[in-house]
């Protein structure tokens, strides 16, 4: 099975250090979120503190179906994660409208 963009990008995220992975982490981060991109299978809480830091950074949030984030990362247990790289963040937000398992968060239920 061929990678989609995303999962491209996420990959390209990891090797350059340029993600960082849970609502603990990126709730100490200080600056820097470009994106989040949060699994459609996150806890409730978890989620609330995924929104404060996207209004604290004034960042998108991209949501997946759930599992898909932990795969696409090779991490399954992750269920959020923050972008740092200004320019692989827009290109996962260009890709973002070709990809049928990724979504921008609307807010509501998941």
């Amino acid at each position: 099975m061929q990678k989609s963009k995303i999962e491209t990008y996420l990959g390209f995220c990891i090797r350059a250090g340029k993600i960082v992975f849970g609502t603990e982490m990126i709730s100490r981060q200080k600056k820097g979120i470009k994106l989040l991109v949060v699994d459609g299978g996150i806890g409730a809480n978890s989620l609330k503190e995924v929104l404060k830091a996207k209004e604290r950074f004034n960042c998108p949030l991209v949501e997946t179906e759930v599992g898909v984030l932990g795969q696409a990362l090779h991490k399954p247990a992750v269920k959020v994660a923050a972008i740092l790289d200004d320019s692989l963040a827009s290109a996962i937000v260009k890709a973002v409208e070709d990809e049928s398992q990724y979504k921008f968060y609307s807010g509501g239920n998941n």
